[in-house]
């Protein structure tokens, strides 16, 4: 757990946590694991605890009497043992009130969470004991508005990987309808399709930080806000297109494999059409009828070979005629 006093501009060390009530400004980052012990002395809801403890990357946003709690999910890629890109989903939950900001991490290991958490301490040591004119966004709101600004930047940068990753894969097929893009596919819409979700709610949830039941916002500040809805909104509209992005890959992949299918039905057809006629012939031959007079004759046999060559030729001529081959 890191405790900063915002408006001295301080550290604090956590053993002494509940004598640091007496500020007014205080900045907390803490593990889910570390959250139990704040309920009793900010007097948190069960519920939202429960929330904190039991990871299931919901997005949720509720007012309660003096703070609000916001349930997000933080949307990353990260690269797995076969060198592809894994998207991955993890649970940022926060609290805010006008004197403190409570930002609850997952335990999990991220190098961007991790980038994320840096820059809040150090936005937060650069603002000082003291505020720099009258029309300063305050300390509390200027975090809470960064913590949305880096979830939708890592949002943001995790669906163009995402579109740039389908791009390849639409260039791939276009090639060459190989079986084993079908899983790529399958994975790649269901990320899309999972982001599109949390995308939404996301999106509904800028319009209840705009309601601002708890006035925690003064109206000098809420275009920022009003920003970060837009933002929302616009990610939301960019998962929407890259999922029919990835229903058209599967539309893509099902008509290359069909040209591919009527490519080898065709050459199949081509061959029937060289060795039917042949095989007619060698049918004749191959009937047992005792007056046959080419059987005796002693040209018949190279007579025959020559037959069979001449149209196996004018077929070939044809097809190349007709353009069939």
């Amino acid at each position: 757990m890191k405790l900063f006093d915002c408006a001295s501009g301080y550290f604090l060390e956590s053993d002494t946590f509940p004598k640091t009530l007496k500020s007014n400004e205080l900045f907390i980052i803490c593990r889910s694991t570390e959250i139990t012990p704040l309920r009793d002395v900010f007097g948190f809801d069960k519920s939202t605890i429960l929330e904190c403890t039991d990871l299931d990357e919901s997005v949720r946003y509720v007012s309660f009497d003096g703070y609000d709690f916001i349930s997000l999910v933080h949307m990353e890629t990260e690269q797995n043992a076969e060198r592809k890109k894994d998207f991955t989903l993890r649970e940022i939950n926060m609290y805010i009130s006008s004197s403190f900001l409570v930002l609850v991490l997952p335990e999990h290991d991220s190098p961007r969470i991790a980038q994320l958490e840096t820059s809040l301490f150090d936005v937060a040591a650069s603002m000082g004991g003291v505020l720099s004119g009258k029309n300063a966004m305050p300390r509390l709101i200027r975090l809470y508005f960064l913590v949305f600004n880096g979830l939708l930047v890592d949002f943001s940068e995790t669906m163009e990987t995402l579109e740039d990753e389908m791009e390849e894969l639409s260039e791939a097929i276009t090639l060459n309808a190989d079986k084993r893009y079908i899983v790529d596919i399958g994975r790649l819409r269901k990320i899309a399709y999972t982001a599109k979700k949390l995308l939404r709610s996301l999106s509904y949830l800028g319009t209840q930080i705009l309601m601002d039941e708890n006035g925690l916002i003064d109206k000098k500040y809420i275009k920022y806000f009003r920003n970060v809805d837009t933002r929302l909104k616009k990610l939301y509209d960019f998962s929407e297109s890259l999922y029919e992005l990835s229903n058209e890959l599967l539309r893509t992949y099902d008509s290359r494999l069909t040209i591919k299918t009527n490519d080898t039905i065709n050459k199949l057809t081509i061959i029937t059409l060289f060795f039917g006629p042949l095989t007619v012939i060698t049918g004749i031959y191959g009937m047992n009828f005792e007056v046959m007079p080419e059987l005796s004759w002693p040209f018949g046999y190279p007579l025959t070979l020559g037959i069979m060559v001449l149209v196996s030729f004018i077929i070939y001529w044809l097809l190349k005629k007709n353009e069939w081959l």
